[in-house]
């Protein structure tokens, strides 16, 4: 063999020897069968191995009770021990530990005498790993923690900011601002601190803006709180989440408004809460100049400080985000610990102008001045960023028809090579909406576009493949900028006259940020900002310079609570039923607002809010909603209900008279009607917010002019449209086109005002909003005892959720996941679910009674598959399905 082959050789076995090490468990075996210093080195059955890992993990096998029966907590232990034994991943973890030489087997495979004994070698590899991760040998117990999460995410070592956090915060025991940069590593310590609190049986709530953290969170970290006993459950809309789950599970994983809502309406579960982390702090900061008909009711830092400040009262709270402007003011307010660390890492930065010599390229601190003699921008800066086929470039635009738009120019002109099976794993096959339709034809060039209006599968599956550096050039909206760090190497803004979000210098670090800290210290980076023509907030490139590089980072400045919040606050206070008093009421109100972040900032604001409690409060008299007693006042029995089922009081009140009228055998065009009557349903794009006149006469607003209000109406008519069709059972991208039509025929005094399409992301949206709407209004009309109301609206809400008429909604068919390949189980759809309608079968447990026959020959499973008009081999597919549900039913009812 030659020296080089050999070299090759020792090489891929040090390869092989190194992946052994990556395993699920194999560090953990290790330190099991390694021996204390001196002591002979021990043979261990498994057993003894499983044992050690489970104490490793927090759970020590308890004292044997003195009785002949095993205690609770004895065969609790012993169900772990099962489960975890379970699993092949131990099994094939110490295989591979042998196979490296890291550890010698005794005794036959597979057999339960067989005892294992760690090996020189594998000493010297577990004496390698705890040199390399560092201080995390420190035996604290933040270390301790932070060790086990490394083990769970195969990471070798902290990063940098990870290992200063580390050294200095040495307890989780006050509530802490921590400021990091963008992949710096936040959310890992994040999750040190729940779990330090989830072993001293702490509940916590893990709160952020957007669904995709939401969905980075779950997938990262859920399997390994649920292997160390603790429950983790998503609540963010896109699963139901009912309020007994919430109660019972240890760490709920949230966005801003469902918990904000569940808080409103007094849930038991949001009492119990002991700490939360908050993310993306800077959301605190409102992006909203002046208050206006339109924007009433959508700023949601006005929502977060008021969140914050409920939850701050019992709860501890961590908040992540990056830098921002005087901290000392939220340092003062939560009373809080601050840690940033002191080394940070910046990009290359550039104004991009164009003159009339060509385009002008010069950075930040004036060392560079280039111009190229180019007629478009995108062309000059990838000719100065040098290697594009190589390099990872994200391009932000204001809107979405921009995007889109761009990706198709840099798909003709700037094309990359791809795998050629990237597109079908981002899109699917059979995926046939418009927007994404739309992306698959781009995706063969090496560019994709981003933003909201993709549906949310297709956006998380095109996030992997841009965080994997499969898809190398992306042009999004600001929305990429939800947290997610990329590698990218240079990204490239586009300010135009419409770019608004990008007026703040924390705004644009946070899209700068997308590069990521690791990737920026490993790479460097780079970001262009392009002035391609004037906006309200920036005249020329001069101003934008200095706003957003040059000038001291902002305050934050949430915006005022708007009287939706304000009459939810007032109505939750009392929701007991019981007498209340005007000035005891205004007080806590006066109180909530004395607390909030917004009253540091301003403080005339507590008389604003005085003001607005004394108008929403003689409204409230006079629409009934609060009744005088001998006492003082209490709350009428509609609005005990409404407010306990988590409805807007003020939506509610104005629609009152329609309910009450409801009976259970409605029409689904009123309860359309009724549905997008409330607030959260008219934000989705195309907005239709109209406030009610109480409203803006409490926020001192103007009515809206008689344009507006024509326009609402019209593209309301857009969503009773999409909201008609889906419950006919027609499929998506025939709904969107359908609704799409009508917004795109809009005409008012003349003037065509069409155009804003609803996108798949928007009508996600728009279903899961009026789906979770229709099953308050069934909640409140059970608290009323209207059953067959109540009913009614249960089933509507599944009609939504679903997209089918009534009969199929009272089903519980489409609860099924089929098994129809090696992946993941996927939901019985509604085509197939109608099938089995039509064919006789109303219900799951018809699936596995209706052919049962003991008078004929064969099996129940065969004469269903013959029957149900479904292909036959998937018929038994489906059987196997209705039995795995049932066992899963039964299973639950015994625990």
């Amino acid at each position: 063999m030659t020296e080089a082959k050999l070299e090759e050789t020792e090489l891929d076995d040090m390869r092989s020897r190194l992946r052994a090490l990556g395993n699920r468990y194999a560090i953990e075996i290790l330190e099991i069968l390694s021996p204390e210093s001196g002591d002979i080195i021990p043979n261990m059955g498994w057993d003894q191995i499983i044992e050690g890992i489970l104490e490793l993990m927090g759970t020590v096998r308890p004292k044997p009770s003195k009785s002949k029966e095993k205690s609770g907590v004895e065969a609790e232990y012993e169900r772990n021990k099962k489960k975890f034994a379970a699993g092949g991943t131990l099994y094939e973890s110490m295989n591979k530990l042998v196979k490296a030489g890291y550890v010698l087997s005794k005794g036959s495979k597979g057999k339960k005498q067989r005892t294992f004994m760690i090996t020189h070698e594998g000493r010297l590899a577990l004496s390698a790993v705890d040199s390399m991760l560092g201080p995390t040998s420190r035996d604290t117990e933040v270390y301790r923690t932070a060790k086990t999460i490394l083990r769970h995410k195969n990471f070798i070592r902290l990063l940098p900011a990870q290992e200063k956090f580390l050294d200095e915060v040495t307890d989780f025991d006050s509530n802490i601002i921590i400021q990091m940069p963008p992949g710096s590593g936040k959310t890992f310590l994040a999750m040190v601190a729940i779990l330090i609190k989830l072993e001293k049986g702490i509940k916590c709530l893990y709160l952020s803006p957007y669904i995709s953290i939401i969905t980075q969170v779950i997938n990262e970290y859920a399997e390994l709180f649920e292997d160390l006993g603790y429950s983790v459950i998503r609540h963010d809309g896109t699963t139901e989440s009912m309020n007994e789950y919430l109660m019972d599970t240890d760490l709920v994983v949230g966005v801003y408004e469902s918990v904000f809502s569940d808080i409103l309406r007094n849930d038991g579960w949001t009492k119990k809460i002991g700490l939360t982390i908050v993310d993306e702090l800077t959301e605190l900061d409102s992006p909203i100049g002046e208050i206006d008909a339109g924007n009433l009711g959508t700023d949601r830092s006005a929502k977060l400080d008021c969140m914050i400040t409920l939850l701050k009262r019992k709860s501890q709270i961590i908040t992540l985000s990056s830098r921002f402007g005087e901290t000392e003011e939220v340092e003062r307010w939560l009373d809080a610990r601050v840690f940033r660390p002191s080394v940070r890492m910046n990009p290359d930065e550039y104004i991009v102008t164009r003159e009339e010599a060509g385009i002008q390229i010069v950075s930040s601190d004036g060392t560079q001045n280039v111009l190229l003699q180019k007629e478009h921008f995108l062309e000059s800066i990838i000719e100065h960023m040098g290697d594009y086929e190589n390099k990872s470039v994200l391009i932000v635009a204001s809107s979405r028809n921009k995007s889109e738009w761009l990706a198709g120019v840099i798909s003709r002109h700037f094309s990359k090579s791809i795998d050629s099976d990237i597109r079908d794993q981002i899109i699917g096959t059979k995926d046939r909406m418009p927007v994404a339709s739309q992306l698959r034809e781009l995706l063969p060039y090496g560019v994709a576009f981003h933003h909201a209006g993709l549906g949310a599968d297709v956006r998380i599956r095109l996030e992997e493949m841009i965080k994997s550096g499969k898809i190398r050039t992306v042009v999004s909206t600001t929305g990429i900028t939800a947290g997610i760090s990329f590698p990218f190497d240079c990204v490239i803004i586009l300010f135009d006259r419409i770019m608004d979000y990008l007026a703040a210098r924390s705004r644009y670090l946070q899209v700068a940020g997308r590069i990521g800290e690791y990737h920026l210290a490993k790479n460097g980076g780079s970001v262009y900002l392009v002035f391609e023509a004037p906006s309200r907030r920036f005249q020329d490139s001069q101003s934008l310079e200095e706003t957003l590089l040059h000038r001291p980072l902002e305050a934050l400045n949430p915006g005022p609570l708007f009287p939706s919040i304000l009459a939810n606050l007032m109505t939750r206070q009392v929701a007991n039923g019981r007498e209340f008093t005007k000035e005891k009421l205004k007080d806590e109100m006066m109180k909530i607002a004395h607390e909030s972040f917004r009253a540091t900032q301003h403080k005339d604001y507590p008389n604003y809010i005085k003001k607005m409690f004394s108008t929403l409060f003689s409204w409230l008299v006079k629409k009934k909603g609060v009744e005088a007693t001998e006492g003082g006042f209490k709350l009428s029995e509609g609005v005990v209900a409404a407010s306990r089922s988590g409805l807007d009081i003020i939506r509610y009140l104005e629609v009152q008279g329609d309910l009450d009228t409801v009976e259970n055998v409605i029409s689904e065009n009123v309860l359309v009607d009724l549905i997008l009557s409330f607030g959260l349903p008219q934000i989705i794009r195309p907005r239709t917010s109209y406030p009610t006149n109480i409203e803006l006469r409490s926020s001192g607003l103007e009515d809206p002019s008689d344009w507006y209000n024509q326009l609402t109406r019209e593209r309301n008519k857009v969503k009773i449209a999409a909201l008609a069709g889906w419950i006919e059972e027609l499929e998506a991208p025939h709904v969107i086109d359908a609704a799409n039509e009508i917004g795109r025929n809009i005409v008012i005094d003349g003037r065509d005002v069409g155009g804003l399409n609803m996108d798949e992301g928007d009508f996600d949206s728009l279903i899961g909003i009026c789906s979770r709407l229709a099953g308050d209004l069934s909640q409140y009309f059970s608290q009323l005892k209207k059953t067959d109301v109540s009913t009614r609206f249960h089933i509507f809400s599944r009609q939504l959720r679903f997209g089918v008429k009534s009969d199929l909604a009272e089903t519980d068919l489409l609860e099924m996941q089929v098994q129809i390949s090696e992946e993941e189980p996927i939901p019985f759809s509604k085509q197939n679910a109608r099938i089995l309608h039509n064919n006789g079968y109303s219900s799951i447990s018809d699936i596995l009674r209706k052919d049962r026959d003991p008078d004929k020959k064969g099996l129940a499973r065969d004469r269903f598959a013959k029957n149900s008009g479904l292909e036959e081999a998937f018929a038994k597919e489906v059987y196997k399905a209705a039995l795995a549900y049932v066992r899963a039913k039964l299973d639950d009812d015994e625990d």
